[in-house]
């Protein structure tokens, strides 16, 4: 038998008159693990949605072949389709949660896969109970009663991988599986799908924009560009010597790859020839000896999570110590990050200083105001000085209504007049590095980055005095990062703003905070300034999630 999976010949897919992919051909070998990468937009997942023809109404193959085993996957019937997907060719989505029906348990959604299989029910949810138990999940067959809900982000993934591995197909296809996972979880899911690919000699496409990932897990990678395959070949080769000007400008700019902290990373329109500059920013633009602009002080947050029983039936509520006695503080012009894995107490710390929290104990004061749940007008003015930058950046926009509009709310909201409604949004769009013309778009006709511009934008409508930035560089390329963390920086030293960074990117925060407070199960276990921590960390925690950020590329032949 060849060890030829899967050759694609010549593959072009079209939304309406706009090329998606161009005439793209690569071959995949059994028991070999090929990476894609590329920018948003560059037709990685374009590509993979084609080759089992899982592509949206609007878009076309307008030419080409996908040979799977010598079959073309499409000139297949329907049925022969179908036939294959979940047991010859299986998916693992990027987002567990939507791929996840969140009104089944874990266990009828696992039987579904065995819909086609001859065994008897009994046999089926034990191979069910196996299968999460293959993929590590404690206590696998409790797990089965559970809902989608009931599970952290970890554990819900493992349940799609091991929903996609449990037939054991010869072709796994992993879009983005890694990209919401905190560092210490993403070596653990990519530990796990290394184990399970050598154990079932599957071939994978593995679709990501982590230049780390790739170089870790595959053994081949393709580099797209604008629906082209740009370069191509063994991972040890391209990423120590690319070819292309492309590749070698994705590379320099993974902030992964900086050994010295640098507020000015180096972006796609950067000159290759010219060194990375290194970049601390004024020398003044910390004023330590000004009131701290944010100041917790012995923060406590419980929640109490309701029995499904009542008492009588010996239901009990149970209490979640969220936040344990947290004291930090933010200077004026400082950047502080807070890290930690999920469920660590980041964004309930965030929550509480805009008071959408009650906490149990400790107090929040933000630029000399007390934070207080019940004190509406004082909630006011405390929201007033502070700005959100979520998760979510398209999540967090409106749909319906177009971008100007929502960059002009928080002034409406806080009963600002605005005079020239145009000019203000024209004068905040360019200071988020966008032009006037946004402010007629709708959220779906931006791109990832320039969502997060506009969020940016949208930040400083209230010249706030302290802006709470969730995850600001998620989800985001490497290229995207760069210009994020760039401007956060020109505005920081422009302004003097304060910023309290949420991230679980450990690459991020050498290049974007002044100190960094590290989160545990609702507890600080380490604070102190970025080159300390990174330098000498003294709990393991730390040492984890340093070592978890650092994926190794091989010695790169690039200038700079």
């Amino acid at each position: 038998m060849s060890d030829l999976l899967l050759e694609v010949d010549e593959l072009a897919v079209k939304y309406g008159r706009v090329p998606a992919v161009n005439w793209a051909s690569f071959k995949l070998h059994r028991n070999r693990v090929l990476g894609i990468v590329g920018e948003s937009g560059s037709g990685k997942s374009t590509l993979i949605w084609a080759l089992t023809r899982l592509l949206p109404e609007m878009a076309t193959i307008s030419s080409g072949a996908v040979y799977f085993e010598g079959q073309d996957l499409l000139r297949l019937r329907s049925d022969q389709l179908r036939a294959l997907r979940g047991t010859r060719i299986s998916y693992i989505s990027q987002d567990p949660m939507s791929a996840l029906t969140p009104a089944l348990t874990i266990g009828q959604q696992m039987m579904d896969v065995l819909y086609r299989e001859p065994w008897s029910q009994k046999e089926k949810w034990s191979r069910a109970i196996d299968a999460l138990e293959w993929v590590s999940l404690p206590d696998p067959a409790a797990r089965m009663k559970m809902y989608p809900y009931e599970l952290s982000g970890g554990q819900r993934q493992r349940v799609s991988i091991a929903m996609a591995l449990m037939l054991e197909p010869d072709l796994v296809i992993a879009d983005e599986p890694t990209t919401a996972l905190d560092a210490t979880l993403e070596v653990e899911i990519l530990e796990l799908l290394q184990r399970l690919q050598h154990e079932t000699e599957s071939a994978v496409i593995f679709v990501t924009h982590h230049l780390g990932v790739v170089s870790s897990l595959c053994d081949d990678v393709l580099v797209m560009k604008r629906g082209d395959i740009v370069e191509s070949g063994p991972v040890s080769q391209v990423f120590s010597n690319p070819t292309h000007e492309y590749t070698r400008m994705l590379l320099r700019c993974d902030p992964a790859r900086i050994d010295q902290p640098t507020r000015r990373l180096p972006t796609m329109t950067d000159d290759l020839n010219q060194p990375i500059s290194i970049v601390s920013g004024p020398a003044d633009r910390v004023k330590v000896e000004r009131p701290p602009v944010l100041d917790i002080d012995g923060l406590r947050v419980n929640f109490t999570k309701h029995s499904a029983l009542p008492e009588w039936l010996g239901g009990h509520p149970q209490e979640i110590l969220a936040v344990q006695d947290v004291s930090l503080d933010v200077r004026e012009g400082e950047t502080l990050a807070l890290v930690g894995e999920s469920g660590s107490g980041k964004t309930t710390i965030a929550r509480s200083v805009l008071g959408l929290v009650c906490p149990t104990a400790g107090s929040v004061t933000v630029a000399g105001l007390r934070v207080a749940k019940n004190d509406v007008q004082g909630l006011k003015s405390v929201r007033a000085c502070t700005s959100m930058m979520f998760q979510d950046p398209v999540g967090s926009l409106s749909p319906r209504v177009t971008v100007g509009e929502q960059i002009l709310e928080p002034l409406f909201v806080q009963g600002h007049q605005v005079v020239d409604g145009q000019k203000t949004v024209a004068e905040l769009l360019t200071k988020a590095g966008l032009d006037a013309s946004f402010a007629t778009r709708y959220p779906h006709q931006l791109s990832g980055g320039q969502a997060r511009r506009v969020g940016v934008a949208r930040a400083l409508a209230l010249d706030p005095k302290l802006i709470i930035a969730d995850e600001p560089t998620a989800g985001l390329d490497v290229s995207v990062q760069g210009e994020v963390l760039n401007l956060l920086n020109e505005i920081q030293e422009r302004t003097g703003v304060s910023i309290l960074i949420i991230t679980h990117n450990m690459s991020v925060v050498r290049h974007c905070a002044d100190r960094v407070v590290v989160l545990l199960k609702g507890q600080i276990v380490e604070t102190g300034p970025c080159a300390q921590v990174f330098e000498a960390p003294s709990h393991d925690y730390t040492r984890a999630l340093i070592v978890a950020s650092r994926h190794e590329l091989p010695e790169q032949a690039v200038p700079g």
